[in-house]
C-alpha cells in the first residue's frame, strides 16, 4: 500500500509537469480529466486516412477511455462520482460541452474549431481545438482552462472578448430585465389556483400571506411538489390579479436586477491567493455566467455552512472572464488577502 501511494504520488507530479498545471490537488484531477477527454474525442473522431467525415465519438466510449488511463492515479474514478464537488467523468465531459471545448451532436461529440477568449496581462484561455499537443504554441491547463500567451496565439486562433464568449444578453441586465416585464405584462391572463405564493421582495423570497399590503407588479413563485413555478404577478391588496410564466433561468437573472434596484446586491467574497482566487457564492448564476466558473472548480462547502455557499477556485489567468461575468449582475466583490504559498 506504501509503495502504491507513493506511485501515485509520483504519477501526479508528472501529470502536473506535464500539463503545467500548478496545482496538485482538485484542480489538477480536473485538469487531467479535462484534457484526457479532449485527446480521446480527437483521436476517436479524427479520419483514419486523413480525409473524410469525422466521426462523433460517444459519452460511453470517452468516459471509459478516461477512467482506464487515470484510474490507477484517481481509483475513484471507477464510481464516476466523488461527492456532490468533485464531478466525475461524465459530469466533466458535459461541462467541456458548455465551455465549447466539445460539441455535442448526434452520436456523441466533436471537437469544434478553436477560439481563445482575451483574459488580460498578454494570456488567452484556449477552447475547443483538441488536445493541447497538437497546437504549435505553449498552452498551461489549470482545471478545465487552458491558458495561452496572446503573443504566440496571434494569427493561429480566432479570437474574441469575454462578452463575446459568455453570450449573455449584450443589450445588459437593465434593458434586458426591462424588456423582460415589459413582455410578460402584454401576456398577463387571470391567475389559476395557486397556493402557496412567495413574492421577491427587497432580495427575499416572502410568503404572500406575511405581506398583506403588496401592490404592484413582482416576480413571484409557486412551489407545487419538488416543481418550482416562476411568475411575473400584478398585486393589489395583497392578492394575485394577473400573472404571465417565465423561465426558470429568465427569473434567476430577473433577481440580480432586482437586488440592484432593491439596494441589496448580491456580494461575492473573494480571497486573493498567489495563483489563484477562491470565491464564496451564495447565488446560483444564471447559464451563460455560471459556464464562467467551470474554468475554475469547486470545492466542497464546509460541514454547517449556509447550504446556498458554493466555493470556487479561479486560476489568476481566467480570473477577468469571471469577473467580467459577475459584474455583468452587478454582483459586488468583497476582497481579502489569503495565506501566500497556498495550494489547492
Amino acid at each position: 500500500m506504501k509503495w502504491q501511494a507513493a506511485a501515485r504520488e509520483q504519477a501526479k507530479k508528472h501529470l502536473a509537469s506535464e500539463l503545467g498545471c500548478p496545482f496538485i490537488g482538485e484542480g489538477l484531477r480536473i485538469a487531467a480529466i479535462s484534457e484526457c477527454l479532449r485527446a480521446a474525442s480527437y483521436l476517436c473522431s479524427v479520419p483514419v486516412e486523413g480525409s473524410g467525415a469525422w466521426e462523433p465519438a460517444a459519452s460511453l466510449r470517452l468516459t471509459s477511455i478516461v477512467r482506464k488511463r487515470l484510474s490507477p492515479v484517481w481509483p475513484s474514478l471507477l464510481e464516476d462520482v466523488v461527492d456532490d464537488s468533485s464531478p466525475g467523468v461524465m459530469e466533466v465531459l458535459d461541462s467541456l460541452g458548455r465551455l465549447g471545448d466539445l460539441v455535442r451532436v448526434d452520436g456523441g461529440w466533436l471537437t469544434p474549431q478553436p477560439c481563445a477568449v482575451r483574459a488580460t496581462n498578454g494570456r488567452m484561455i484556449l477552447v475547443g481545438g483538441g488536445p493541447s499537443p497538437i497546437f504549435p504554441v505553449p498552452t498551461k491547463v489549470c482545471g478545465r482552462a487552458r491558458v495561452v500567451s496572446t503573443e504566440t496565439c496571434d494569427g493561429l486562433v480566432d479570437a474574441c472578448d469575454p462578452e463575446e464568449w459568455i453570450g449573455a444578453p449584450i443589450e445588459g441586465l437593465g434593458v434586458w430585465s426591462s424588456r423582460l416585464l415589459t413582455a410578460a405584462k402584454a401576456r398577463f391572463t387571470q391567475p389559476y389556483d395557486l397556493e402557496p405564493v412567495s413574492v421577491y421582495l427587497s432580495g427575499r423570497w416572502l410568503d404572500l400571506a406575511s405581506v398583506p399590503s403588496v401592490e404592484g407588479v413582482h416576480l413571484a413563485k409557486c412551489q407545487t411538489g419538488k416543481k418550482i413555478s416562476y411568475f411575473i404577478g400584478a398585486f393589489f391588496n395583497g392578492a394575485l390579479q394577473r400573472m404571465a410564466s417565465i423561465d426558470s433561468t429568465d427569473a434567476r437573472r430577473l433577481r440580480f436586477q432586482l437586488d440592484i434596484q432593491a439596494g441589496c446586491s448580491v456580494r461575492v467574497e473573494a480571497e486573493i491567493f498567489s495563483s489563484f482566487v477562491k470565491l464564496r457564492l451564495y447565488r446560483r448564476l444564471p447559464p451563460e455566467q455560471e459556464k464562467t466558473l467551470l474554468l475554475g472548480w469547486e470545492l466542497p462547502r464546509p460541514e454547517g455552512d449556509h447550504p446556498g455557499l458554493r466555493i470556487y477556485v479561479i486560476p489568476m489567468e481566467a480570473l477577468p472572464i469571471v469577473r467580467h461575468a459577475l459584474n455583468g449582475l452587478g454582483i459586488v466583490w468583497v476582497e481579502r488577502q489569503g495565506a501566500q504559498g497556498s495550494g489547492t
